[in-house]
């Protein structure tokens, strides 16, 4: 064999030795892969851990949203997340006024004459109603200044002189008068009032309109009434909020007086059970029957998947057993 020959026979030999020993070491064909003195392979992207790092998870700067409600089943509390309180087994936002705000209570919050909004997970005004002003800048109390009287004709500081000593309506506000107008003619001790209008004075001198927490009072021919504002509506003669789950929908129905309910919500007008009584389940999910099932014991509905039992299996402490099988 010729010299030349030879060296062709070797390189080939030495070439298919290599592939091989890449295909069985799973190297790209025809690569040596050479590693470094900790004899760890290098990675394309330079990473001395031979993988590409995971890319980061998607960041999102927007706000939280409340988690799921909680199992129809489970009977513990649950936790919400930041800017979120539990109310009736749900989570809602502290921005929320008909929950109180941040209020561990969840009672809507309730100012005078005022639109009640949220400052820092607490009660505050978001707007006064016609006729009122905050003049104290004391939110408990709501807007508690009539613009209507002579001590305060107008705005909080407008008090009428000896010579203009009556508070007369003036388009959308009122002003200091020497007497009353046609607009408001019937003298009520210093007030010039219509008593058509005048809630203050509602078809007779000092017959004043009650005043209903979450809703706009009203004087009309002489009769006293009033207006639930946005997300509350009238139950009793109060108005409460639209998803109050003690006073839901127009029938204002009490969703946790159902059988065996623990906690419920109202949305839509619309009961739903969110917490059973220990040992019980809304398996049919009506929420007029409550929480109907015995997941204990009821070979039909067992456990807190309402499962049904298989032929001759019993439902014991809420899981199915062969026959009369004890725990």
């Amino acid at each position: 064999m010729s010299s030349k020959l030879a060296k062709a026979v070797t390189a080939s030999v030495v070439a298919i030795v290599i592939v091989g020993c890449n295909s069985i070491l799973d190297n790209t064909p025809g690569v040596v892969v050479e590693q470094d003195e900790a004899g760890v392979s290098p990675s394309p992207t330079g990473s001395s851990t031979g993988t590409t790092p995971p890319p980061p998870p998607p960041s999102d700067d927007g706000p939280v949203p409340p988690p799921p409600p909680p199992d129809p089943l489970d009977d513990g509390g649950i936790s919400c997340p930041a800017g979120y309180h539990p109310c009736s087994g749900a989570c809602v936002g502290n921005t929320d006024p008909t929950r109180g705000c941040g209020s561990a209570a969840c009672t809507a919050c309730a100012l005078a004459h005022a639109t009640a909004g949220c400052t820092g997970s607490a009660c505050s005004i978001a707007a006064c109603d016609p006729g009122f002003a905050d003049c104290n800048a004391n939110p408990a109390d709501g807007c508690e200044t009539d613009l209507s009287k002579p001590t305060s004709c107008g705005g909080c500081s407008a008090v009428c002189p000896p010579a203009m000593a009556f508070c007369v309506p003036q388009g959308a506000t009122y002003a200091c008068s020497n007497g009353c107008t046609p607009a408001a003619p019937l003298l009520c001790g210093k007030d010039c009032v219509d008593p058509l209008t005048s809630t203050n004075h509602c078809g007779a001198c000092d017959h004043k309109c009650p005043d209903v927490p979450n809703s706009t009072t009203s004087c009309a021919a002489g009769i006293c009434g009033f207006t639930c504002k946005a997300n509350y509506h009238a139950c009793a003669g109060a108005c409460v909020p639209t998803s109050s789950p003690t006073a839901c929908g127009a029938a204002c129905t009490d969703c946790t007086a159902a059988p065996n309910v623990g906690t419920a919500t109202c949305g839509a007008d619309t009961c739903k059970v969110t917490t059973c009584k220990p040992g019980f389940g809304d398996c049919d999910l009506d929420p007029a029957n409550g929480c109907e099932a015995n997941v204990d014991t009821d070979a039909a509905h067992c456990g807190k998947q309402c499962k049904a039992c298989g032929a001759g299996e019993t439902c014991v402490a809420g899981a199915c057993k062969a026959g009369d099988a004890g725990p």
